[in-house]
């Protein structure tokens, strides 16, 4: 265990977590106020569309955000990250403009780009081999905590007191997380970093080598293919059921509803799971079993109904949160000492790009053929990123040297 004790690693984990929780709040904060800013503003659907590509957009730096955090420590990034974010929140509550409001929305999500980068090497460094796995699963717990929040608290502070309000308050408690942060949160990485430069002589390996190993190279394919696959669940969920099988778009999102409830509790679980077995079969029997369960909906293999619809989209969301941990711990497994900010930057950059293509491909997939089509071919892709990670164990490719597989 790292020399700052037990407890100093628990807090450290519950900030970064925390920070995670804001991370995923933001990113959900506009979406419920949709309707107040196309009255406000006059703007088409498409626009709004284009407010949320922008902080997509946005986090595609996350590959330069690892290399800065490598350079100048993860605390720092961290704190930056959280204090841009939200202030690109709060200033939004001021536009007296769509194209102010889309500027700052994209300051936000500049901000969203540090998270990754900066998190999972803080939680790393303060976790030992026996804990890490679960670390990083409550880490991923926090976000999803996030997800579910958003809409509740953005909606109900909407309610009362208007949607400008709505965003300077969320806005303002992110500053001052950030502030706290700032005072509370240890230099653990750039601490590590410094002792393995005077352990190694300060010979170090440049970011390219460090970064394009095989193994992170293995796992940049793995997260193409799951983001893709897990974006067309979250997009296209609605549709398979009102489309698919004529059933209600209430159906739809109480699916999707089910699918992220279950998955928020199933990752930690998987944090148990990455701890005790090899990561690359947890996954690999995880993705299976969310593919098996949307392949049996899709070729109605049972009758399919509004009962089985939603339970098969609850055990494919069992499935899909038991990744997360297992995923964390094999990219953490495979980076250099001095590179796993940049390692997860890299990753995390592919799994935004494939999280920006997927509706477009799935979507043109459902116009010239049908949803039922689409979602056969996303069970196809858990599928293959299931079995990209076991590549990782085979000879050609490095082995685990730094999880302790039992």
């Amino acid at each position: 265990m790292p020399s700052s004790g037990l407890d100093r690693g628990v807090s450290t984990v519950g900030i970064v977590t925390g920070g995670h929780f804001l991370s995923h709040f933001y990113l959900l904060v506009f979406p419920p106020l949709f309707p107040s800013l196309r009255a406000q503003f006059g703007t088409t659907n498409a626009e709004l569309g284009v407010l949320v590509a922008g902080i997509s957009a946005a986090m595609l730096f996350q590959v330069l955000v690892g290399g800065i955090v490598d350079l100048v420590g993860a605390k720092r990034v961290f704190v930056g990250g959280v204090a841009i974010t939200s202030l690109g929140v709060f200033l939004a509550g001021t536009s007296s403009s769509y194209l102010g409001l889309l500027a700052f929305a994209t300051v936000s999500g500049v901000g969203q780009s540090t998270f990754h980068p900066a998190d999972y090497p803080i939680v790393e460094t303060v976790s030992d081999p026996d804990t890490v796995g679960r670390n990083f699963s409550l880490h991923t717990f926090g976000g999803y905590l996030g997800y579910a929040a958003a809409p509740l608290i953005v909606g109900a502070l909407e309610n009362v007191y208007g949607w400008r309000t709505a965003l300077l308050i969320v806005g303002s408690v992110g500053v001052a997380y950030a502030v706290g942060a700032a005072v509370a949160l240890r230099p653990v990485y750039r601490t590590k970093i410094d002792a393995d430069e005077r352990r190694s002589d300060g010979q170090a390996a440049s970011g390219r080598d460090t970064v394009l190993r095989s193994g992170i190279v293995v796992m940049a394919a793995f997260f193409v293919f799951f983001s893709v696959a897990g974006t067309g669940v979250r997009t296209f969920a609605p549709l398979l059921a009102i489309d698919g099988f004529r059933l209600t778009d209430a159906t739809g999102n109480t699916a999707l509803s089910v699918f992220f409830a279950v998955t928020a509790v199933s990752v930690l679980v998987g944090g148990v799971l990455a701890d005790r077995f090899d990561p690359r079969y947890v996954i690999a029997a995880a993705t299976a079993t969310v593919a098996l369960s949307l392949l049996l909906v899709v070729g109605n293999v049972t009758a399919v109904r509004r009962l089985t619809f939603v339970a098969s989209f609850g055990l494919s969301g069992g499935a899909y949160g038991l990744v997360f941990a297992s995923r964390d711990r094999l990219v953490s497994a495979h980076s250099a000492a001095e590179s796993t900010g940049r390692s997860f930057g890299f990753v995390f950059t592919l799994s935004s790009l494939g999280g920006l293509v997927s509706p477009v491909v799935l979507g043109v997939v459902i116009d010239v053929s049908t949803v039922l089509v689409a979602f056969a071919l996303i069970g196809g892709f858990f599928l293959l990123s299931g079995a990209v990670v076991l590549a990782v164990g085979c000879n050609r490719l490095p082995v685990l040297s730094r999880v302790t597989l039992r």
